[in-house]
């Protein structure tokens, strides 16, 4: 009787992680706060896995990889505490996105010693995904400029994370084993639909991941680096922009209101999209020299505007976006955290990123192709900090934190029978 108590309990913990594997991408866009609500639900199931064990669930093998992969989730938390410290100024709600980061550690930990086949659903989460946003999205009339969008979220990263699930649809073709048709199907639509969807959003900022997606999917098609791979994935993203510019009236008319801003801004006009832009990088940048170590504060960039604009060095509109965003991720935790915010920032970028690449060394093809996934995902998130501040948002750093969690449950899964190393201490 224990022993089938146990069974059902084991059973229950993997069902209960693949349902949730299989609805987070599109919880994310369906439901407010889903993102966050699947977190949740997950770290649960983590805790209640940690505090009686299944029969059956291998102990947590700790390795050095999981210590930098910790330590670099953690630094987020750290930097804001120092920063808060310097400046006698704590405040909560800095703490919010930033633990997210932290808390995916125990999901990675469950996730890492499930079986291979709790990660099957991922292959229809992100199309499924895709589709979804896709066919939410609706024409949000001339006060959205005449983009397509969703209730649950701006345009800005409604449209970056249809373009990134889309390209993690196509990518995932033939991922744990030889898709079946109906499924390989299922992610083309997903890939035409993400893609759509980014285009009619008019997110043009997430628009520079293309031609990195595209190297990507060179790179590892060819498996090295040569001028010829050079060449194709420049002609491939020059090919691909072409015929999106010339297919969308939307594409085109967002470009050209990218290209008319930069004229106005050469011609003194700085209050643009693209102007505002880049005064608040040249605000953050001056910002940061100012106050290196430990900045003004998670969010302090919003005081020094009046300051700035009193000096000239921004406009009164730009002075007013910036009270709410710098609109570039580094920048942001550079300017708000020093360099104790920098390394953070970018901790939560590569050691993922490197650790994924260390993956696609395997010589198993499940744990190779989820590192090339990985590295998608992590690119698409560098790409898109660029120009919006993504990861200031709890629901996108729950999302990033979470899938970079997942994925990295796949490439260190016991159950493949192989590590993976990114550093071999003597």
């Amino acid at each position: 009787m224990m022993i089938s108590a146990q069974a059902r309990y084991l059973s229950f913990i993997e069902v209960s992680a693949s349902l949730l594997l299989l609805i987070y991408p599109a919880a994310m866009l369906a439901v407010k706060g889903g993102m966050n609500g699947v977190f949740l639900l997950m770290i649960m199931l983590a805790l209640a896995a940690w505090v009686v064990r299944p029969n059956g669930m291998s102990a947590v093998v700790w390795q050095y990889e999981f210590t930098i992969y910790a330590v670099s989730m953690i630094a987020m938390s750290v930097a804001i505490f120092i920063s808060q410290t310097y400046l006698q100024n704590y405040a909560a709600h800095p703490h919010d996105a930033a633990s997210r980061y932290w808390l995916a550690i125990p999901v990675f930990l469950l996730l890492q010693r499930l079986r291979l086949n709790v990660f099957g659903v991922l292959q229809f989460a992100f199309p499924l995904a895709a589709i979804t946003g896709f066919l939410m999205s609706k024409n949000l009339g001339e006060c959205g400029g005449n983009r397509s969008g969703i209730d649950t979220l701006d345009l800005i990263h409604f449209g970056d994370f249809e373009l990134l699930m889309g390209t993690l649809s196509l990518f995932s073709i033939d991922w744990l084993s030889r898709d079946k048709l109906p499924l390989r199907i299922l992610k083309v639509f997903g890939f035409a639909a993400g893609v759509l969807a980014s285009i009619a959003s008019g997110s043009r900022g997430g628009w520079l991941a293309i031609p990195v997606f595209i190297a990507i999917f060179v790179y590892f098609r060819s498996s090295r680096i040569s001028w010829k791979v050079v060449v194709t994935s420049s002609l491939s993203a020059v090919l691909a922009i072409t015929i999106a510019f010339f297919a969308s009236t939307s594409l085109q008319h967002r470009v050209n209101e990218m290209v008319k801003d930069v004229t106005v801004f050469d011609q003194g006009n700085r209050d643009t999209s693209t102007g505002i832009r880049w005064l608040l990088y040249k605000a953050a940048v001056d910002i940061f020299s100012r106050h290196p170590i430990f900045g003004v504060g998670p969010e302090g960039f919003a005081l020094e505007m009046k300051p700035m604009v009193e000096a000239g060095k921004l406009t009164p509109q730009a002075a007013e976006l910036g009270r709410g965003e710098v609109h570039n991720d580094i920048l942001a935790k550079a300017a708000g955290m020093g360099v104790f915010g920098l390394i953070a920032i970018l901790a939560s970028y590569f050691v993922p990123f490197r650790l994924f690449w260390q993956a696609t060394k395997s010589t198993s093809t499940q744990i190779r192709r989820a590192g090339i996934l990985g590295i998608t995902f992590v690119s698409g998130f560098i790409i898109f900090g660029l120009t919006a501040e993504t990861l200031s948002l709890t629901m996108a750093t729950a999302f990033y934190s979470f899938t970079v969690a997942v994925l990295l449950a796949v490439c260190f899964n016991i159950h493949h029978g192989e590590k993976i190393a990114m550093h071999k201490p003597k």
